[in-house]
């Protein structure tokens, strides 16, 4: 094999444009979607700076507001005011809208999609967004106008699952208060409720609370309800598909096995190391997994005897 052959040589004269599509294209989908929250947001930007469209005809024509259902035909909103964040720009604009979204996205998504796998997770994120979207909706209607930017709602409804499957885990707040997770899970639904008894009483705020307490039930029930979009959205599932060797051998090739299956594997062999090499053999990214590993087993033994509480 000749030098221009080789796999290292190629990749060297792969053109950078492919080259950045081929890394867009195996990232995770939590970061897929930060870089995209990221690349709308400079979207928006460049067409409210450099063209003759202002920033409120742009956010106009994408936000959700409680007038939606006046004209119900306008479906893209329920999912592009959740890919739309604070205009810094603007004079009361903010940079930290955005920021704060990709990042919380970005820290507790990737141990969900982990959880769930990739695509389950991105169902569960997109309905999230709706479904918050709707209930700030439904929580405005007759108000004067609102309208509802932010990827809040699907980043609350991801904290608050992760919250559920793992209560225990240690969460340092601001990076600097350490707390358990579920702790953490009432803080975000604490702050939306006094958001919203603040609001009764005539003190005004920015915060879509009803989107964010939409997110939090939404993750509820997710969790509670063990539902699956996969299997609920499948109405024309394949059967498995089987291989004959010859006439008389049949090979049944088995469903990739799912997140859930593979976290299990994983652990397994983590405890194999444990046992034959000793628990200082570990690395980070493996302490983690066995400490994730045995929450899902306490969960498991939960479910079979009906003593495990959440």
């Amino acid at each position: 094999m000749g030098i221009y052959d080789r796999d290292y040589y190629q990749e060297d004269q792969t053109p950078q444009r492919t080259r950045v599509v081929r890394k867009f294209s195996n990232a995770s989908v939590t970061n897929k979607l930060v870089i995209i929250n990221v690349a709308v947001y400079l979207v928006c930007w460049l067409l409210c700076t450099s063209t003759s469209l202002t920033t409120e005809v742009v956010y106009d024509a994408l936000a959700i507001g409680n007038d939606f259902f006046s004209s119900p035909w306008e479906l893209w909103r329920v999912v592009s005011y959740g890919f739309m964040h604070s205009p810094f720009w603007e004079i009361q604009g903010s940079i930290w809208h955005i920021l704060g979204n990709c990042f919380v996205l970005w820290m507790f998504g990737r141990f969900i999609e982990q959880r769930y796998g990739s695509a389950e997770f991105l169902r569960f994120y997109l309905l999230a967004i709706v479904f918050s979207g709707l209930i700030f909706v439904a929580a405005t209607m007759g108000d004067e106008l609102r309208q509802a930017i932010g990827a809040s709602g699907g980043v609350v409804a991801i904290v608050i699952l992760f919250c559920f499957l793992y209560p225990h885990e240690k969460i340092l707040l601001w990076g600097v208060l350490p707390m358990p997770a579920w702790l953490l899970g009432v803080f975000y639904v604490g702050y939306d409720i006094m958001t919203a008894m603040n609001q009764a009483h005539g003190i005004g705020s920015a915060i879509a609370w009803q989107a964010h307490l939409g997110g939090a039930g939404f993750a509820a029930a997710y969790f509670l309800l063990k539902l699956d979009f996969g299997r609920m959205f499948s109405f024309n599932r394949k059967p498995k598909l089987s291989v004959y060797r010859d006439e008389r051998v049949q090979e049944v090739v088995a469903d990739e096995p799912s997140a859930e299956r593979q976290l299990i594997e994983q652990g397994e062999e983590i405890l194999k190391r444990v046992y034959e090499k000793g628990e200082s053999s570990l690395t980070a990214r493996q302490r983690k997994t066995l400490e994730r590993y045995s929450e899902l087993m306490k969960q498991r033994r939960g479910q079979d005897d009906g003593k495990y509480r959440y």
